[in-house]
C-alpha cells in the first residue's frame, strides 16, 4: 500500500492514499476518528471520482499521528475479530 505524507504537524496530519487503494479504507479510518474527542475534523477527500489520489485529512487537539495509528490498530483488532467469528 503506498501513502505519501503531504502534511506532519503536530495535530494535523493529511495522508495522500495511492490512486490504486480503494477509499473504503481511510473512510473506515476516518470514521474511527470521528470517535476521539480529542479529533476536531476527520475528512476524506479525493479530487475527482475517476482520476487522482484520495486523502485523509485529521485535525485534533492530541498528536494526528498517533491518533491514526491507534484508529488502524483498533480496526486491526475488530478485523480479527470478524474473522475469528467467520471461521
Amino acid at each position: 500500500m503506498k501513502l505519501n505524507i503531504v502534511q506532519d504537524d503536530q495535530k494535523e496530519l493529511i495522508i495522500e492514499f495511492d490512486s490504486s487503494i480503494d477509499r473504503g479504507i481511510p473512510e473506515l479510518i476516518k470514521s474511527k476518528l470521528l470517535y476521539d474527542k480529542s479529533v476536531s475534523f476527520a475528512g476524506v477527500v479525493k479530487e475527482h471520482p475517476e482520476r487522482g489520489n484520495t486523502r485523509l485529512i485529521i485535525k485534533s487537539s492530541k498528536n494526528a499521528k498517533s491518533l491514526v495509528l491507534k484508529a488502524v490498530e483498533e480496526l486491526e483488532d475488530e478485523f480479527k475479530e470478524l474473522s475469528s467469528g467467520i471461521k
